[in-house]
């Protein structure tokens, strides 16, 4: 029961990195051949499940497209990807935790014709030093209201999701320094952040509204800048012409509140 709700409440916490700007269709997991391994739809649990049944030793291709999903179920995915030396192939879309957590894993970085790649952020440590440490009380007392329990109760299960919480954070961390991740490519906004966060530098796009932006369209000075040990092939014309460009796509995607990474490069290439 404890575990069950510290999921859920981790969802709340953790929710904009399992929304998406574009439909999700289901989640599909095959080893499509003997080198090549495909993830396509939401990052869940299923999905992680797969991983484990069905990847094979000999795959050296990963073809990814998803919007995103479960931060502990895309690091679960992720480790176990660790050991094998991959070319990742972007098919259409590798939006939040697909792009936090299974590009970085690339030898070769190859985005398809029409395919974008889009942050929505990772484990942020202020967010749960302001949302849920200085917030508990209230938190406590949300519990109760909710879920329909007492005190004893609402503080075991506010306890057990800081500790969730806590558990993904170093996760974050620990596979940033494996991978030699700039951490702005999981907080490229921090917690109280009106622009972007410590970890990036340079110019952003402009907001899609007065009140601010939930999505990062990556261009290539911030993937080269964040992730310096990946070979990434040539995507910004293709990019332009082909999202930036496209009235319909890009008009839904600022409608979602996203806007371009421009210049912005991670100020820390090597996360420590």
């Amino acid at each position: 029961m404890v575990a069950g709700f510290a999921l859920s409440l981790m969802v709340a916490v953790f929710g904009g990195a399992m929304q998406t700007p574009e439909a999700e269709d289901p989640t599909r997991c095959e080893q499509v051949s003997a080198t090549t391994f495909l993830l396509e739809g939401p990052v869940t649990e299923a999905m992680a499940d797969c991983v484990r049944a069905q990847l094979a030793p000999t795959t050296t291709e990963l073809v990814v497209n998803s919007g995103g999903g479960d931060i502990k179920q895309a690091l679960d995915i992720a480790e176990r990807l660790e050991p094998l030396t991959l070319t990742v192939r972007v098919r259409e879309r590798c939006y939040s935790s697909c792009a936090n957590y299974f590009l970085p894993l690339a030898r070769r970085l190859i985005v398809e014709p029409g395919a974008a790649i889009v942050l929505h952020g990772g484990a942020d440590p202020l967010f749960l030093q302001g949302q849920m440490l200085e917030r508990r009380e209230r938190r406590i007392r949300d519990i109760m209201r909710d879920a329909g329990v007492d005190r004893d109760e609402a503080e075991a299960r506010y306890e057990a999701s800081v500790d969730g919480l806590r558990t993904l954070i170093d996760r974050q961390q620990a596979f940033a320094v494996r991978h030699n991740v700039g951490m702005g490519w999981f907080l490229y906004r921090e917690e109280g952040d009106r622009d972007v966060g410590r970890w990036l530098t340079g110019r952003r796009g402009p907001k899609p509204h007065p009140f601010g932006w939930r999505y990062m369209l990556v261009e290539e000075p911030l993937i080269r800048s964040c992730l310096p040990d990946v070979e990434i092939e040539p995507f910004q014309q293709r990019l332009e012409a082909e999202f930036i460009d496209n009235r319909e796509r890009w008009g839904r995607f600022r409608r979602a509140e996203g806007l371009r990474s421009l210049t912005l490069e991670c100020a820390e290439p090597a996360a420590g």
